[in-house]
């Protein structure tokens, strides 16, 4: 059995504060209009691109023995969907429920049938306005795309997949330098699109850490935290380029090096965290999809109070800061408590054990 890495738990937590961060900017500039946070984390997207890359590398270095063992396809495909789908069912329908009762603002004005099984199942789709649903949804589509991809290959013989796992990477790779004629296909664009490429690179970067011992290992680590300090001072705000370098390659090239530098140093020494950091990167899915509707929440509450009883304090450029702060943490902080108060007994439940999160 492979022990816990505990600096994948670390990375996990920042991913997800980092899009917490990223978010923060967006929504409290649309409720509050002000960021509070100066823009200072516009960059924090790239905590989607790290948690593709730690996904790859998480399921290929704990199911790389069972590739090609069709017994255990079965057993995958089931601890894959309960791990996704039932939590994300649960806070679906709160977020759905709330916006037919509370805010009652025509937000699904458009949206059809087909679309809404669609977002229930977490299948591909172009044109659904996600607003009444969970906006950062969409990354869980190439989630389960991935867990597809990768059920097939513990179900098939390597004669079998190979040749198509090689065609779907160059068919990516491709299309990363714009020379793939999809057109206008939405499937074709979803299954070549080079968010893909950061799954396949966490894979590759579990199998270096699997069969390969390098000197130097602390080298590995600088040098990916050099090339992320570079990508984020080449990040634009409202850009989710760097300097019209994709960020599958700036970001996941990094954070690849990184996770391998990472686990090789960490396979040498015991790397001893606090348990706070530990239990954050556990939270990280409670905190990654429910942050965007306790934001929302708060600073609607915010404003309307404000607007009652203190007008001036929403023209503050001293108090906003403190506000967003404060936003932020009580988001991160809520998220927590679903994640001890809801994921983990749901887990718990569904497993008929004590709940783990991979």
């Amino acid at each position: 059995m492979k022990k816990q890495l505990n600096s994948l738990q670390l990375y996990r937590g920042i991913a997800s504060i980092l899009v917490v961060l990223h978010h923060a900017n967006i929504i409290l500039d649309r409720e509050l209009k002000q960021d509070g946070l100066f823009n200072v984390f516009h960059f924090g997207w790239m905590g989607v691109d790290f948690f593709f890359v730690l996904s790859g590398f998480i399921i290929f270095y704990i199911h790389q023995a069972d590739l090609s063992q069709s017994s255990q396809f079965k057993s995958f495909v089931r601890k894959r969907c309960l791990r996704v789908y039932p939590f994300y069912w649960i806070l679906l329908a709160v977020k759905i429920l709330g916006s037919l009762a509370i805010e009652r603002d025509g937000s699904f004005d458009g949206v059809n049938l087909w679309q809404f099984i669609q977002v229930v199942l977490l299948v591909p789709q172009a044109g659904t306005n996600l607003t009444p649903f969970i906006g950062v949804a969409w990354t869980l589509t190439y989630e389960i795309f991935f867990y597809a991809i990768f059920s097939l290959l513990i179900l098939c013989k390597p004669q079998i997949y190979l040749l198509p796992l090689a065609v779907w990477i160059v068919g990516i790779v491709l299309n990363l330098v714009n020379v793939l004629p999809i057109g206008g296909s939405v499937l074709l664009e979803f299954i070549f699109n080079t968010h893909n490429l950061e799954f396949v690179f966490g894979c590759l970067a579990a199998y270096i850490v699997s069969t390969h011992r390098y000197e130097y290992k602390k080298m590995w680590i600088y040098l990916a935290l050099a090339m992320l300090v570079g990508a984020i001072i080449n990040t634009g705000y409202r850009q989710f380029d760097v300097a019209g370098l994709s960020p599958v390659i700036a970001y996941g090239i990094p954070c690849t090096i990184l996770i391998v530098g990472s686990v090789q140093v960490e396979n040498q020494t015991v790397l001893k965290l606090p348990s706070s950091i530990i239990y954050l990167g556990n939270a990280s899915y409670s905190i990654y999809l429910t942050h965007g509707l306790f934001m929302n929440t708060i600073a609607k509450v915010y404003l309307k109070i404000s607007e009652k009883f203190a007008p001036a304090l929403l023209d503050s450029q001293i108090v906003m800061p403190l506000v967003a702060t404060a936003i932020v943490g009580m988001s991160i902080a809520l998220g927590c408590i679903i994640h001890d108060r809801v994921e983990k007994p749901l887990l718990k439940i569904l497993n008929n054990k004590p709940a783990t999160a991979v």
